[in-house]
C-alpha cells in the first residue's frame, strides 16, 4: 500500500470555498457544524466530511476528508470513535475538538496560512510542537530520561507564552503535545493552556496530580488531552512506576471518563513487555475504560548509561504493528504505534519535518528523544532554529534509502545521527545526552540491533508489508493478516465479527506471536 509525498499533501487543494463566504457567512457555517456535531448520526458524520472537503485548502485536506467519508460511510469502527466524541464527550471539548482544532485550525486558514510560510521557508512548517513545560517530575522511573534534567531553569511563565504564540501565531501549530518531567506538577500549567484556546494540548502525565480541581479546570478549558502513562498490567506497571500506580491510573481513567474529557494512554513498551503490552486483551480493557486514543512508543536508549538491551526486538516491533493496526480498524479507539506507523507520517518526523521539541530550559531539539541542541528559545527564534544547518540536516535526510519500517536515525539508521553530530557539533542539553552516541559499549549494541532491524524490515518494505493507519477510500479492512483491500471481506464489512461495533479481534494474540514468527521464517 503506497503512501503520498509530503509535496502531494501540501499541494493546493480546490480551497476558495472559505475565501469567497467566510467573512459573509461565517457565522452560519459556525452554526451549522455545531447543528451537526450536537447529533451523532451518520448521516450528520457524512455531511461533516462534505464541509471539511470545502474548507480543505490542501490535496492532503481533500483525501483526508474523503477518507474520512469512506470509513463512515462503511460503518467502520472509527466511525464509532467519532460518534463516541459527538455523544459521550464534554460539550467544550466537543466544540473545541471539532469546530476549533480540526476545522479552524487544520482544515481551513491555518493551512493557507503554513502553505504561505512554506514558499517563504524553503520548507514545509512543522505541524506539532512538543513542549516539556517543566523538567520536575515526583516520579522517578527507571528507563526515562527527564532526571538527566537540571530541575531547574524552567522558562518562565512569559518564556513560554512568548514560545506558544511563535509557535501558533507565526507557523501555524496548533497540535502541542506537552511531556516533562510532570507537566501538571508547574503550578501555572494550566494557566498557561487557558491563553492558547485554539491549540489543543495533548499532555503526557503519570496522572497522580490529576485532582478533581484539575478536571474541573479541564472540563472547562476543553482543549486539555491528558495520555496517562502506563508500563503493562498491574505487576508489570507498578514494578516501573511504584506499588498502587496501575490502579491509581485505572481510577483516574473512570473520573476522567466520567467528566467527558477526552484522555488516552501511552504505552512504552520494551523488550520485557512488548507482549503484554500488545495483546488484544490490553487494548480492549484500554477502549473499555474509555480511552480514546492509544499511542505506543518503543524503549529509546537515552539518557546516562541507557540500556540497549531493553529495546523491542525486530519481531515484537512486527507483533505491535500489526496488534496496534488491528486494534485501530476493530475499536472506537485510535492507536498509534510510532515505528511501526511511520508510513503513515513519511517516516521519521524530526528536526522540523513534522514536529520538534523545546525543552524546559527552552533548547531547540530536533526530537524528544535526541537531546541535542544549537539554539535556545532564550537567544533566538523557533523558526531561527528550524532554519539551522543542524535542523535542515535531519529534515533533508528524511526518509533516507524510502524504508519507512526502518525510520528512527538513533536505533535504525545510527550512522545518521553519528554523522549529525559530528558535522554540526550541536550541544547536549543534559548530562549523558551523548551516550548512545559516544560510547563504544552501546553503540555496538546499537549497530548490532540496527543491523537485525533492516535485515527483516527491508523485506516487509519490498513485499509492501505495511499499510497506513486505515483503509483508503475503496479498500476494506480485513484482518491484521491480510490487511486491506478492495475486496469486501468474507461476512461483510466487518467479516463476519460477532462483538458489537463492528470488530474483528477475535483472534487468540498467540496467534499473532506464530503468524510473526512464519514471517520470519521466510
Amino acid at each position: 500500500m503506497g503512501v503520498l509525498t509530503q509535496e502531494l499533501i501540501w499541494r493546493p487543494g480546490k480551497g476558495g470555498y472559505l475565501d469567497q463566504i467566510m467573512l459573509k457567512g461565517q457565522n452560519f457555517i459556525i452554526d451549522q457544524i455545531l447543528n451537526l456535531i450536537n447529533k451523532s448520526s451518520k448521516k450528520n458524520l457524512i455531511t461533516l466530511t462534505h464541509i471539511m472537503e470545502s474548507l480543505s485548502r490542501t490535496e492532503g485536506n481533500v483525501r483526508h476528508a474523503r477518507r474520512l467519508r469512506w470509513l463512515f460511510q462503511t460503518d467502520h469502527p472509527h466511525a464509532l470513535w467519532w460518534q463516541k466524541i459527538l455523544s459521550d464527550i464534554h460539550p467544550n471539548y466537543k466544540r473545541k475538538w471539532v469546530l476549533d482544532f480540526y476545522i479552524k485550525g487544520y482544515f481551513s486558514d491555518n493551512a493557507k496560512k503554513r502553505k504561505e510560510l512554506a514558499k517563504e521557508l524553503g520548507f514545509h512548517p512543522p505541524s506539532v510542537m512538543l513542549f516539556s513545560v517543566t523538567q520536575k517530575c515526583n516520579f522517578n522511573c527507571p528507563g526515562c530520561w527527564a532526571h538527566n534534567y537540571e530541575a531547574k531553569g524552567d522558562l518562565s511563565f512569559e518564556e513560554w507564552k512568548k514560545v506558544l504564540t511563535e509557535a501558533r501565531d507565526e507557523i501555524g501549530i496548533h497540535i502541542m503535545p506537552v511531556v516533562g518531567g510532570e507537566p501538571f506538577a508547574r503550578a501555572d500549567f494550566l494557566d498557561l493552556v487557558a491563553e492558547f484556546q485554539d491549540c489543543a494540548f495533548i499532555v503526557f502525565t503519570n496522572g497522580s496530580l490529576i485532582d478533581d480541581k484539575a478536571i474541573e479546570r479541564m472540563q472547562k478549558l476543553g482543549n486539555v488531552y491528558p495520555m496517562l502513562s502506563l508500563n503493562g498490567w498491574r505487576e508489570t506497571n507498578d514494578a516501573i512506576r511504584g506499588e498502587g500506580t496501575f490502579d491509581m491510573i485505572m481510577e483516574k481513567m473512570d473520573k476522567l471518563r466520567e467528566a467527558g474529557i477526552i484522555f488516552g494512554a501511552s504505552l512504552t513498551a520494551t523488550s520485557k513487555s512488548a507482549e503484554e503490552l500488545s495483546s488484544d486483551e490490553y487494548f480492549q480493557m484500554l477502549s473499555a475504560k474509555g480511552a480514546m486514543w492509544c499511542w505506543t512508543f518503543h524503549y529509546v536508549p537515552v539518557g546516562e548509561n541507557p540500556d540497549p538491551s531493553l529495546l523491542t526486538t525486530p519481531e515484537q516491533r512486527e507483533m505491535i504493528r500489526l496488534a496496534s493496526l488491528n486494534a485501530r480498524n476493530t475499536l472506537p479507539m485510535f492507536t498509534v504505534d510510532f515505528w511501526g506507523d511511520a508510513p503513515e507520517v513519511l517516516g521519521c518526523v524530526a528536526g522540523g519535518k513534522q514536529y520538534f521539541h523545546v525543552n524546559g530550559k527552552g533548547d531547540i531539539e530536533p526530537c524528544a528523544f535526541v537531546h541535542l541542541a544549537t539554539h535556545n528559545v532564550r537567544s533566538s527564534t523557533l523558526i531561527e532554529g528550524l532554519k539551522s544547518d543542524f535542523m535542515t540536516a535531519i529534515r533533508d535526510g528524511i526518509p533516507y534509502d524510502g524504508n519507512m519500517l526502518r525510520p528512527c536515525m538513533i536505533v535504525d539508521r545510527p550512522e545518521v545521527l553519528r554523522e549529525y553530530f559530528e558535522k554540526y557539533k550541536p550541544y547536549e542539553t543534559h548530562r549523558g545526552a551523548t551516550d548512545y552516541l559516544v560510547k563504544e559499549n552501546i553503540k555496538n549494541q546499537i549497530d548490532c540491533y540496527s543491523a537485525k532491524v533492516k535485515k527483516q524490515m527491508d523485506v516487509k518494505w519490498s513485499e509492501g508489508l505495511f499499510m497506513t493507519a486505515m483503509p483508503l477510500e475503496g479498500e476494506y479492512y480485513h484482518d491484521r493478516y491480510k490487511l486491506c483491500s478492495a475486496e469486501l471481506p468474507a461476512g461483510g464489512v466487518h467479516g463476519g465479527c460477532e462483538k458489537s461495533g463492528g470488530c474483528n479481534c477475535k483472534r487468540d494474540p498467540s496467534q499473532l506471536k506464530e503468524y510473526v514468527a512464519e514471517l520470519q521464517s521466510r
